[in-house]
């Protein structure tokens, strides 16, 4: 999964308790377990939530241009985060 967003280079907001990160995973260190955004080191362990954050073209005006999440769902150890 993180492998794909990197290299799509999507915008993403990753929340971790009531800290809130935006902007792109660079990297992903399966070994460590640790996600790079920003030059900062994400333990995935600690992540509750990324959204993908892109650009959506409203159908109405087509000049116009809204910001829309798409939530993924993240598995770690067993436990279910959303």
């Amino acid at each position: 999964m993180f492998e794909m967003l990197i290299s799509c280079k999507k915008e993403v907001s990753i929340r971790c308790g009531k800290d809130e990160i935006r902007g792109v995973i660079t990297n992903y260190y399966p070994t460590f377990r640790l996600l790079k955004l920003n030059n900062i080191l994400i333990p995935i362990e600690l992540i509750e939530q990324i959204e993908v954050l892109e650009t959506v073209l409203d159908s109405y005006t087509p000049s116009k241009t809204h910001r829309g999440n798409r939530s993924l769902r993240l598995v770690a150890q067993g436990r279910h985060y959303s």
